[in-house]
Order: C-alpha cells, then structure tokens, then sequence
C-alpha cells in the first residue's frame, strides 16, 4: 500500500524564508549568467516600414495576385531598382511580409536600418503595382501610402530584460524545489504526527535523544 507525503506548507514555507540569503545570491548568479548570455546573443533591433496599396476598381484582385510581392521576379526587379550591392533578390524576400486589410494590402519590410527598410518597402510595392496593372491590362492598382517612417518590431533590450528575468526566476525556482525536497524528505521530527507516521499508529509521547559533548 502506498504511503501518502503530507507537505506542512507552512513548514515549507519557513524553510525558503530561512534561506531567503541564498535565494537572493542564487538571484544574482543566474542573473549573472544570464546576462553574460544574451549580452551579445540576441538580434539587433528591428525595425518594420508599411506601404500600402489599393485597386480603385476590383479589389480581390490585389488578393488574387498578393502572392506576386514575396515572387522571386518582384525581388529582383525591387533590388535591381534599389541597386544596392549588398543586397540581393533573397534578401528582399526575407524581408518582405505582407498584411491584408479591409480595402488594402500592407507591404511591410523589416530590417534593422530604417532606411533600407523604408526603401524596400516602397521599391516592392512600386514593382508589384506595375506586376498588377501589366496582368490585368488596367491603371487600376495604385499607391495609397508610401512608407515613410518605420515602427520598431523587435527591441533588442527588452528581449534581453525578458531573457534576464526568466532565467533568474528559473534559478529561484529550482532552488526553492530543492529547499522543500529537503523538507519533505527529512528525517527529523518536528512534531508528534511525524512520530506516529502519519497518524498509522498511536503515540503517547517522545523521548529526544541528546548528544552530551564533554570538556577535557
């Protein structure tokens, strides 16, 4: 038959306050750690500029061909119009998302230069109007927005912080497991329900066991 572990919490409890010294250096050696960990392991920031255009006339024909923006001929002819020699068709690709709202189509391009993300946003957008119009025979597919300012959608410090805060909470937490394991898992007694095993038989009473320490 299985014996049943009864957890004293506030016993628990006591115990992790008692230590509450080792919880704190355990705090500030995983923070440490952390810290030395991300400090140069986590992306710059990011930064994400919209353009955004519509069909004057047929707008499910911006969605039929949406696809066209991540196409590899959209990529190359944005780059070759950019004519920046560090960046190619892949990497406009790996750049480009794109949103879909009630009457328009967001090309959103992400990088951690402003400007180049402006650029890109603006340079993908322009080929995908002209991809539009040549397919459909129309000057229907326009510009509504030219990206011109850039929100930021990835922050560097605030990944780190978070980073930080989670392996320091972890460390507090293992160490707090191992502090209660020792509770439950002790031998000593603290009261007379330990002695009767849980209540499994019955105790009047106790009789400690000193060690007498004597003097030369």
């Amino acid at each position: 038959m299985n014996k049943e572990i009864n957890i004293d919490l506030k016993r628990c409890l006591k115990a992790i306050i008692g230590k509450w010294w080792l919880i704190v250096i355990t705090g500030v050696v995983f923070y440490g750690i952390a810290y030395l960990i991300s400090i140069n392991n986590i992306r710059e920031d990011e930064y994400t500029a919209e353009a955004t255009v519509f069909s004057a006339t047929d707008y499910p024909t911006l969605t039929i061909y949406s696809d066209i923006i991540t196409s590899s001929k959209v990529s190359e002819r944005a780059a070759n119009s950019l004519n920046i020699p560090s960046l190619d068709a892949d990497g406009i690709k790996k750049m480009i998302t794109v949103k879909t709202y009630s009457l328009v189509l967001g090309i959103n391009a992400t990088s951690t230069d402003e400007n180049l993300a402006i650029k890109v946003a603006n340079a993908v957008a322009a080929v995908f109007i002209e991809e539009v119009n040549n397919i459909t025979d129309s000057n229907s597919t326009r510009f509504l927005d030219e990206a011109t300012s850039v929100s930021l959608s990835f922050n560097k410090r605030v990944e780190q912080l978070k980073f930080r805060l989670i392996v320091t909470l972890v460390g507090i937490i293992l160490l707090c497991v191992w502090i209660i394991s020792g509770v439950i898992f002790s031998r000593k007694i603290y009261s007379l329900y330990d002695i009767s095993l849980g209540g499994d038989i019955d105790v009047i009473g106790a009789i400690p066991l000193f060690e007498k320490k004597w003097k030369e």
